[in-house]
């Protein structure tokens, strides 16, 4: 995939240690004539001005959900997945409507060959920089040495950034664990990325880490959902400090309608999509379904305000819905890599 051009005002880099503080709010006109939207989700540096882009929309309403890291760091805990979200122009569009319907966290990997759609979306979004959670993972192949430095400086052209707000190993497959985990913690001294973390890890290989003598990751991305609750995994991430974040919560819908689920959706009167991000985000986990259906998109934000769960519902989904997985619990390996898109 070729390179984005270099764009002169591209979103200005963000000091991690002001990640937690709130900027002030109102918008202003920057040089371009690009206008910002307000209440970003953390400040701007001392001397920055507050570059901007402009998307064609009305209003934007953004949730104040936010999960602190280790570092301080506020990360949304609601966000837009974009695995499977197809380049040249689909992936564009659902970044495009997330924004407009307030989501702040965009999921996007270089394995998943869209982080082009990802920029320029977020290029013509009226919003500052800092208003927006930028999640891209590491390419399995790009593991060791200084692939990782290399790979993430072409992700920044891709997606028009000067940094991510985290930046992941994809998956423990590459291998070279140890020294590419290093690279990361490099990259975010160098103010590449504000935080990094890990994907599709296991306990092992979190334990090993730790083992190691290594910083732990703030964050690990795995498949998680009512269904398949990988206790053992999200017993060591509560117990190292390791946020959790749930790809695939809605278990791809391919459970809907067979388990008992169903007749709490229609107990609640509401989906069980729906109840099923509610779960999740309940567990205190960041959530990122994925959908390039406007339709869906809308609905999956408006779950969070739709009927919570109770504790028993809570506990009756652990019991009921989660029993059918302890087969897999110690399964380390969630994903399959889809193609590489060069």
């Amino acid at each position: 995939m070729p390179d984005m051009a270099h764009v002169g005002n591209r979103w200005s880099r963000h000091r991690r240690a002001e990640g937690g503080h709130r900027a002030k709010q109102g918008g202003r006109v920057g040089r371009s004539g690009w206008r910002g939207a307000h209440n970003a989700h953390a400040s701007q540096p001392a001397g920055k001005s507050l570059e901007t882009w402009e998307v064609p929309c009305e209003e934007v309403r953004n949730s104040d959900a936010t999960l602190q890291l280790r570092s301080g760091i506020q990360m949304p805990r609601f966000g837009l997945g974009t695995w499977q979200s197809q380049r040249g122009g689909e992936c564009k569009r659902a970044v495009a409507e997330a924004l407009r319907a307030g989501y702040r966290l965009i999921d996007t990997a270089q394995a998943y060959g869209n982080e082009v759609d990802v920029g320029q979306a977020l290029r013509e979004a009226r919003l500052h920089r800092n208003e927006v959670f930028i999640v891209t993972k590491l390419n399995s192949r790009e593991h060791g040495g200084s692939h990782a430095a290399a790979a993430l400086k072409t992700s920044l052209s891709r997606l028009q950034l000067d940094y991510v707000d985290l930046f992941l190993i994809h998956s423990p497959r590459g291998g070279f664990l140890l020294e590419t985990w290093d690279s990361l913690i490099e990259l975010r001294n160098a103010g590449l990325t504000r935080a990094v973390g890990v994907s599709n890890f296991g306990a092992q290989q979190l334990m090993s880490l730790q083992q190691a003598g290594r910083e732990l990751p703030e964050v690990n991305q795995i498949e998680l959902h009512c269904f398949w609750q990988q206790r053992e995994t999200e017993s060591l991430c509560n117990e190292l400090g390791i946020a959790l974040m749930a790809y695939s919560p809605l278990a791809r819908g391919s459970l809907f309608g067979a388990t008992p689920l169903a007749q709490l959706a229609q107990e609640k009167a509401c989906s069980e999509a729906a109840l099923c991000i509610r779960w999740a985000f309940q567990k205190g986990f960041i959530v990122i379904p994925k959908s390039v259906n406007p339709q869906r998109i809308l609905a999956n934000i408006a779950a969070l305000r739709g009927p919570g769960l109770t504790p028993r519902e809570m506990q009756g989904h652990a019991d009921a819905l989660g029993r059918g997985s302890q087969q897999g619990e110690t399964r380390d390996y969630t994903w399959k890599p889809p193609p590489s898109h060069d």
